[in-house]
């Protein structure tokens, strides 16, 4: 973590009333082939002002963004602000080229992947909005009790074993992140896991096949019984005939 950051989450840590958020020591777990996203953002956590090549932040500007809360209402402090490295010109903010949407439409929707309301919770801060130059790739420095969420990239399904998510978490003094239950396989390959409906289908059609097997024995016992039965019946009443007959 940049030490200016770190020494700047110290003194925020400090001063600012009511914030008792402590930064997690790490990134979230990363997984194959998926990507995470934070349905909303708890106070205390920072976005880092980066810009895109050939651009730098504006000297006087910020070098992050603070998600901070006052009477139940939280946002972002600061602007992010950047200026094109070979000149020193002015800097405004304009909607963002055609081409930048583009390539931040992925981000966007990742941002729709859990409930809408959830970004309106107490404490917690929405997406920021995109700033004019803006890098590519956002980074975050999260607080415990945040979550975040997977999801599979495109091209690539989920194998369920769990929530797909993973929560800051503080333990003995030491910030950690769950590890998310989630695998993701290429559309294109069979599944090495099978359908758990399918599954159970199979099971239940095994049991009744077993059902079925046992039953059949069963029946085929007590026809061999009955048959016996009666054999032996008729035996025994021939030999009370003959014997009647030499008594005679």
């Amino acid at each position: 973590m940049d030490p200016y950051l770190l020494m700047w989450g110290l003194l925020t840590f400090i001063t600012v009333p009511g914030c008792q958020a402590e930064l997690c020591d790490d990134d979230p777990p990363k997984i194959t082939h998926a990507t995470f996203k934070a349905a909303a953002y708890k106070e205390g956590t920072m976005l880092n002002c980066e810009c895109k090549r050939g651009f730098r932040r504006i000297k006087s500007g910020s070098p992050y963004m603070l998600c901070t809360g006052n009477s139940g209402h939280s946002s972002w402090d600061n602007q992010c602000q950047c200026t094109s490295s070979a000149a020193q010109n002015t800097t405004k903010q304009v909607t963002p080229q055609p081409e930048e949407q583009k390539e931040r439409k992925t981000t966007e929707m990742q941002s729709q992947m859990q409930l809408a309301d959830q970004a309106s919770l107490p404490g917690h801060c929405r997406e920021p909005a995109l700033w004019e130059n803006e890098a590519t790739e956002r980074i975050y420095h999260f607080v415990v009790g945040q979550t975040v969420y997977y999801q599979c990239v495109q091209g690539y399904r989920a194998l369920h074993r769990g929530p797909a998510e993973s929560i800051c978490k503080m333990t003995h003094g030491k910030t950690r992140w769950t590890q998310p239950q989630l695998i993701c396989t290429s559309e294109t390959e069979p599944s090495q896991f099978p359908d758990f409906r399918i599954q159970t289908e199979v099971t239940a059609t095994m049991e009744t096949f077993i059902f079925t097997t046992e039953y059949q024995v069963a029946v085929a016992g007590c026809v061999f019984l009955l048959i016996s039965v009666l054999l032996l019946s008729g035996l025994t009443w021939q030999w009370r005939q003959r014997k009647n007959r030499r008594t005679i």
